[in-house]
C-alpha cells in the first residue's frame, strides 16, 4: 500500500467470475485462428497466393489485419507478412513492426510487489528478479517507489512495469475525486461505471467510455510513464470478455471493442512499452483494432490462481491458447505467467508444488501471499534470469 494511503490499492486473488462458455473450445478455436494467420504469413513471404480469416469475439481477426502499429522501431521476427485475397486481386499487409524496448525477458524469475521501497532491500531485488511488477501511482505526492529507485530496480536489467487498473477503478486513487481540468474523475463519470466490484472498494469500468478513454490515456498513464517504469500491467483485463448480461459489470461488444480499442491508442501513444493485461480471456486473440490483429499489442500475459488453491483446467487452457497464438505469430519471447497465493511465505511445500507445475507448462510462475505486500523469498528461487 502507498504511504500516504492506509487502503490497499491491489487486492488480489479475487475470485473467478462464473462464464457461459467452455474456455477449452474457446482456446481451440483462438489457436486455430492463430495459426491461419501465420500460415497466410507465411505462404506470402514464400510468394504462396490465398488468405484465410476467423471470425468472432469482439473484433474480427483477418489474415490481412495485420497492420503496421504506429511509431514501432523494429520489425518481429519471424512472422512477415500476411495476405488476403479479394475479388480476384491479392493486398498484403506487412506484419506490425515491434519496438525492441518492448521486448521483456524470457522465462523470467518475475515478482508482482506493491508495497513500499522502504519495506524491501532494492539491490536483492534487482539481483533476483529480471521482471519486477509495482505500483508506480505518484498518488498525491508521496509514490511507494521514486523514479531513482525505480532506477536501482532496473540495474542489473530487470523489466519494471506499473500496475494499471484498466477494467475498474478504485475508490483510494486521487483520480477517484480529484483530476486537472479537462478530465472526468472516475466517481464522477458514472456513465462509464458498470456496478461495484463486489467485494472490493472499487467500480467496473467501460474501457469504451470517452472520458474514461482520455482519463487512462492522458492522465492515469502519462504520470505512470513519467517515473521511469517500462510498462504496464493492465489488471482487470477480463471485462472485454464479459457478457452484455453479466451480473458484475456487463460488458456488450461496443464495451468489448472499446476496450481493445483502448490498447490500440495506448500503444499509439506509448510505442516502446511492454504492456501484459491479467486475465486477458481468449476473445481478445481474435480481435482487431485499427486494423491491427490485438495479439500484436501486448507482450505478456498473466493469470491469478492458476495452480493454487487447486489447480484450474480453464486458466491453464486460455493461458496456453495465448502462448500457441504469440508463438505462431512468431513471437517465442512472449511473456506467460502465473500468480498463485500460499497462505503464508511458510507454505513452502505447496508452493513448490504450484511452481513446479507452472515451469512444466512453459509459463513463468510467481508464488506471493494474497496481499502482494511482501516478497516471499522461497528456498527454491532461483537467482535471477
Amino acid at each position: 500500500m502507498h504511504q500516504n494511503n492506509p487502503v490497499p490499492l491491489r487486492r488480489p486473488a479475487r475470485p473467478r467470475l462464473a462464464t457461459k462458455v467452455s474456455w477449452a473450445a474457446q482456446a481451440a478455436r483462438w489457436i486455430s485462428a492463430a495459426g491461419l494467420i501465420a500460415a497466410a504469413a507465411l505462404m506470402t513471404a514464400c510468394g504462396g497466393g490465398g488468405g484465410s480469416s476467423a471470425t468472432g469475439g469482439s473484433g474480427s481477426l483477418t489474415a490481412a489485419s495485420t497492420a503496421p502499429a504506429s511509431g514501432s522501431a523494429t520489425n518481429s521476427s519471424n512472422a512477415s507478412n500476411a495476405s488476403n485475397t479479394t475479388g480476384g486481386t491479392k493486398t498484403v499487409s506487412p506484419a506490425p513492426v515491434i519496438a525492441a524496448a518492448r521486448a521483456l525477458p524470457a522465462s523470467p524469475v518475475w515478482v508482482a510487489y506493491y508495497g513500499t521501497a522502504s519495506a524491501i532491500d532494492i539491490a536483492q531485488v534487482a539481483a533476483t528478479f529480471k521482471l519486477i511488477v509495482i505500483d508506480a501511482d505518484p498518488g498525491s505526492g508521496t509514490p511507494a517507489f521514486s523514479a531513482a529507485q525505480i532506477a536501482a530496480l532496473k540495474a542489473n536489467g530487470a523489466k519494471v512495469l506499473s500496475y494499471l487498473n484498466f477494467g475498474a477503478c478504485e475508490k483510494a486513487r486521487t483520480y477517484w475525486n480529484t483530476v486537472p481540468s479537462g478530465f472526468v474523475s472516475c466517481g464522477a463519470n458514472t456513465a462509464a461505471q458498470l456496478g461495484k466490484y463486489q467485494g472490493f472498494q472499487e467500480y467496473w469500468m467501460n474501457p469504451a467510455n470517452a472520458d474514461y478513454q482520455n482519463l487512462i490515456l492522458n492522465y492515469i498513464a502519462p504520470r505512470l510513464a513519467a517515473t521511469g517504469v517500462d510498462g504496464f500491467m493492465l489488471d482487470n483485463f477480463e471485462i472485454v470478455g464479459h457478457s452484455a448480461n453479466a451480473s458484475a459489470g456487463p460488458c456488450d461488444a461496443a464495451c468489448a471493442q472499446g476496450g481493445l480499442d483502448l490498447v490500440k491508442q495506448l500503444r499509439d501513444q506509448f510505442p516502446n512499452l511492454a504492456f501484459v493485461p491479467n486475465a486477458a480471456p481468449v476473445q481478445a486473440i481474435g480481435g482487431t483494432t485499427g486494423g491491427v490483429s490485438f495479439p500484436w499489442l501486448i507482450d505478456g500475459v498473466l493469470s491469478e490462481q492458476v495452480y493454487l488453491p487447486a489447480v484450474s483446467s480453464s486458466v491453464v487452457q486460455q493461458l496456453q491458447a495465448w502462448q500457441s497464438a504469440e508463438q505462431n505469430l512468431g513471437r517465442s519471447n512472449f511473456f506467460v505467467g502465473t500468480l498463485d497465493y500460499a497462505s503464508s511465505c511458510t507454505a513452502s511445500s505447496a508452493a513448490q508444488s504450484a511452481w513446479t507445475s507452472s515451469q512444466q507448462a512453459g509459463f513463468s510462475p510467481l508464488i506471493s501471499t494474497a496481499s502482494l505486500s511482501s516478497i516471499c523469498w522461497w528456498s527454491f528461487l532461483p537467482s535471477g534470469s
